[in-house]
């Protein structure tokens, strides 16, 4: 099963029966209490108004909760993410912070806690000589999976996707999706983001290999072109971050500021600053949006480059899905991200005419576009459509003329900021722009009953529903021409006088006609 899918199980199993749920006179002692928990009878919690629990959450009975010094902070101790099923005779004891994040599974009679007490002093009863530490803070990473019977404490984390075996007794961090077990713990697996293995080291030295080879220079670059949004940036960039940690981490993070004016270079270096993994170029100059994406793709490390516009954000628990899906799919040079599609379905293609059918339109948008750097490194020419706007789009075409392997993903991975399209005609990149690029590979992949059959198809399917929102938003983008540019390109369709008059009714009403 990859990575992360797991968390999306206990996700619609939950929502997908409706329950309730708990004491409401209970639940309204808590800091927080989530949609359709279940918390069942039989528990203690002890000062539950520093407790915060999430939406589809099933607690069984017999748990035991302790917020061991009330009131030191203003945030709640004990946090228990969205998605979260615990087993029997749970225990959770924190002095500072213990943190369940989303889609943990907990097994029976496992006891959790961020201190223990001081035991130096013979003579002295354990109970009265206080806590050994009153700085830490445990966590417990996105869909790791803690069996029965184990015991975690200490100033410490387990990565997301990690395994901690039955018995285990966990008193140091462990990584990212690995495997540990045994009293203290010790990592028995280590999964390699390169190669999708995981590997059972034979020794401590080779567990150190093993992790630091399973980073050895990034498998995705993440590519952030940015002019102007540093409101947007920041907010792209804290949804990359929530996702990843600081250490073992298979991504690079580029940002090309395109000599912005506003704060974009104090959010950058905020980032940067915090996060080894993050770098931040500033052109001297506005060079425009086409080649300031051209250069930072070109700038990119990874296996894979993926390009991220400045105000599109990562959807809550994607990322890491998204980087196992790339590596179940190193064979091919394109993939390609469906955001229109909600289906869930992940297939592969083969040429270019199967993956106009596969993306149509929604290859021009930049967050939906995954490359393999060895082929975009084939390409002879691959600025040649650098002024359409679409030069993204001309180049995953260009690679498959060299690798014809493709992946599409049906998933809505983003959320966004919704901003209108600027810096450009409209009607000039749908129109101009998409069927120049589309003609070029006439006789190259495609044929002239492809193009035409996406000429129709993108019309009604995607142009012509974001042409009428823009007119009846009275959007500040470009839309001067748009009758004409439509009648140069369709004057011999036989729709042409249907779709003309919509558009001049749709022009002179600022409505629907």
């Amino acid at each position: 099963m990859p990575i992360g899918d797991e968390v999306r199980e206990i996700r619609l199993t939950e929502r997908s029966t409706p329950m309730n749920f708990m004491n409401p006179v209970a639940s309204s002692a808590l800091y927080h209490c989530g949609e359709e928990t279940v918390l069942e009878a039989g528990h203690f919690i002890f000062h539950p108004d520093e407790v915060s629990i999430g939406s589809y959450v099933h607690i069984r009975s017999g748990h035991w909760f302790s917020v061991i010094s009330k009131g030191r902070g203003r945030t709640p101790v004990i946090r228990i993410g969205d998605g979260c099923i615990c087993g029997e005779n749970m225990t959770i004891s924190a002095l500072n912070s213990v943190e369940l994040e989303s889609g943990v599974r907990i097994g029976r009679q496992v006891s959790i806690s961020d201190t223990d007490h001081e035991y130096q002093e013979i003579g002295k009863a354990i109970l009265a000589q206080g806590i050994n530490d009153h700085h830490g803070a445990l966590s417990i990473g996105e869909g790791a999976i803690i069996e029965d019977n184990c015991v975690i404490h200490g100033n410490l984390r387990i990565g997301r996707g990690a395994i901690i075996r039955s018995g285990s007794v966990v008193e140091q961090p462990i990584p990212d999706h690995c495997i540990a077990a045994g009293n203290p713990a010790e990592i028995i697996k280590v999964f390699n983001y390169k190669t999708t293995e995981w590997l059972s080291p034979r020794s401590a030295t080779e567990r150190e290999q093993m992790l630091k080879e399973r980073f050895d220079g990034p498998f995705l670059s993440i590519c952030i072109p940015t002019y102007n949004r540093s409101a947007n940036l920041e907010a792209c960039l804290q949804s990359i971050v929530s996702q990843l940690d600081s250490c073992y981490v298979p991504v690079e993070v580029l940002i090309s500021d395109n000599a912005s004016t506003d704060s974009t270079a104090e959010v950058a270096a905020k980032f940067s600053a915090l996060y080894p993994y993050i770098t931040y170029y500033r052109n001297d100059e506005n060079i425009g949006a086409d080649r300031n994406i051209f250069k930072i793709m070109n700038m990119a490390k990874g296996t894979f480059i993926k390009l991220q516009g400045d105000d599109d954000f990562f959807v809550e628990g994607t990322l890491m899905p998204l980087i196992y899906t790339i590596q179940q799919h190193q064979d091919c040079g394109v993939i390609h991200i469906h955001v229109h599609n909600h289906d869930g379905k992940v297939f592969n293609g083969e040429g270019a005419s199967a993956f106009l059918r596969a993306s149509t339109i929604m290859s021009t948008f930049i967050s939906g576009t995954i490359l393999r750097r060895t082929d975009l490194g084939r390409i002879e020419e691959p600025d040649l459509f650098i002024n359409t706007s679409f030069n993204q789009m001309y180049i995953q075409y260009a690679i498959l003329q060299k690798n014809p392997l493709f992946c599409v993903i049906h998933r809505g991975l983003f959320r966004y900021a919704n901003n209108p399209p600027s810096g450009y005609n409209f009607g000039e990149v749908v129109f101009r722009g998409y069927q120049k690029i589309l003609h070029y590979f006439i006789g190259k992949g495609l044929t002239e009953e492809d193009v035409s059959a996406e000429k129709k198809h993108s019309l009604f399917k995607y142009i012509l529903p974001w042409y009428r929102d823009l007119v009846l938003k009275q959007s500040p983008t470009d839309l001067s021409g748009f009758e004409e540019l439509f009648t140069e390109h369709f004057r011999e369709e036989p729709y042409y006088e249907e779709v003309l008059q919509f558009i001049q009714q749709l022009k002179a009403s600022g409505s629907m006609p």
